[in-house]
Order: C-alpha cells, then sequence, then structure tokens
C-alpha cells in the first residue's frame, strides 16, 4: 500500500468509488494504473478501500470495493490555531507539518501581531490532502480561518485551550483532557499582552516549548510533538 488515493464521500456508490480530477490522473497517467490493478483510497471519513481498478478514463477511475478497513474518530482531539504567518513556504511548512502530526483540525488566525497576507486556500487544501496521504491517516483534517484569537476562544468554546508562551519556566507538557483541546501557537512576533490576558480569562494552560525562541513553524512542530504520544 504505497499509495493511497483520496475520494470525495459523495464519490462511493454501493461496493463501488470513483477517483475525479487530479486523483484520477495521477493513479491513470503518472503511477500508469491498469484496469484490474488492486488501489487503496480513503474518503477521509475514517474508512480506507481496498479495490479493484475496473475502468479508467482522462479525469476519472472506477473501482469495485473489495474490503473496508474503518477507524472510529478519536475520542481525544487536537485542534491546532496559530497566527498567520505571512511567508508562504513557512505558512505551508506549519500547516502540512500539523496533519502529519495529528492535528484533526487546523485553525489558522490573524493574531494582533501577524504581519496580514493573503492566504491561499486552495493550495492549502492540497497540501493539507497530499500530507494525509502521505501519512496514511484515516480522518482529513479541514482547515478554518479566522480574523482573531477572540473569534478563535469564541468559536471554541468548550475546548480545553493550552498556550505556548516563552515567559513560562518550568512548564511542561501534560497529558491532553478527554475530548477536544486547543493547542495555541502565536505568530512571529508572539502573543500580544492583551491575548495573554485573553488567554487567561478563558482558562488557558500554558506550557514552555524550551528555553530559546521558536520560528512559528518551529512552535507548530513542537507544541503538537509533545503531545504525540499523550491522551
Amino acid at each position: 500500500m504505497d499509495n493511497v488515493f483520496f475520494t470525495e464521500p459523495g464519490n462511493i456508490y454501493g461496493n463501488q468509488l470513483e477517483l475525479e480530477g487530479q486523483e484520477a490522473r495521477h493513479a491513470a497517467k503518472v503511477l500508469r494504473f491498469n484496469i484490474g490493478d488492486q488501489l487503496f483510497a480513503s474518503d477521509g471519513k475514517g474508512n480506507r478501500y481496498r479495490t479493484k481498478v475496473t475502468s479508467i478514463s482522462k479525469n476519472s477511475v472506477l473501482a469495485d470495493i473489495e474490503e473496508t478497513t474503518s477507524h472510529p474518530e478519536s475520542r481525544v482531539k487536537k485542534v491546532l490555531a496559530f497566527g498567520a504567518i505571512k511567508k508562504r513556504d513557512r505558512l505551508e511548512f506549519a500547516v502540512e507539518k500539523a496533519v502529519e502530526l495529528d492535528a484533526w483540525e487546523i485553525c489558522v488566525f490573524d493574531a494582533d501581531h501577524s504581519e496580514r497576507s493573503r492566504v491561499n486556500e486552495e493550495r492549502l487544501r492540497s497540501i493539507v490532502l497530499s500530507a494525509f496521504k502521505q501519512s496514511k491517516r484515516y480522518w482529513l483534517p479541514k482547515v478554518v480561518y479566522k480574523d482573531s484569537l477572540d473569534e478563535v476562544f469564541k468559536d471554541y468554546q468548550g475546548f480545553n485551550p493550552v498556550m505556548a508562551h516563552m515567559e513560562v519556566e518550568e512548564n511542561r507538557a501534560d497529558k491532553l483532557n478527554e475530548g477536544n483541546n486547543l493547542l495555541l501557537v502565536g505568530p512571529e512576533g508572539g502573543f500580544s499582552d492583551r491575548e495573554i490576558e485573553l488567554a487567561k480569562e478563558n482558562g488557558t494552560a500554558f506550557i514552555s516549548l524550551g528555553k530559546y525562541r521558536l520560528r512559528a513553524e518551529t512552535a507548530v512542530t513542537a507544541i503538537l510533538s509533545q503531545f504525540l504520544f499523550t491522551r
């Protein structure tokens, strides 16, 4: 199972599924799948399918489903929210690594110290999909966008917030709480004093990511890695 393709849940019809667009072209033109070949696909909703290719055209690959493997939703979820990064390559790196490190959902928000820039949402979705397939995850994370940290706290009420903060000393990561956890990382300039106070008002736990100042995209990988093997 070297390659796993993505199929929209709506493209599963009984015991048959269809790859469309870029996924179909990659299977047919790049990897040169033929009729009768075994093909693995995921719907991003917890299901992976072992199939046999039955039809190939320019923008479509049809396959019969021979076996379905399903994984339920995790009972402990990590939602990553980080301040928007202006440089595109660093933003894309952060999103890619968040997928590989098991973020359930990724929230990009305009922090007080964020340098405003336009986010290419379609490109980020493509990066998420690529990392999802490469890491062979069962559930496809989604990326959402918020205008401020205030909006993040408002829309993620009921989550357990944890914020990376440089001024915290000797406070290491603890196990995640059962349910939904919100991991918060600031932009290049860090969180503002106003945002720190806002976090305190919302019952946020503060943790250190070490004694050195990290780039925003490095902080993303560091905070997710600390919770990689914890509940």
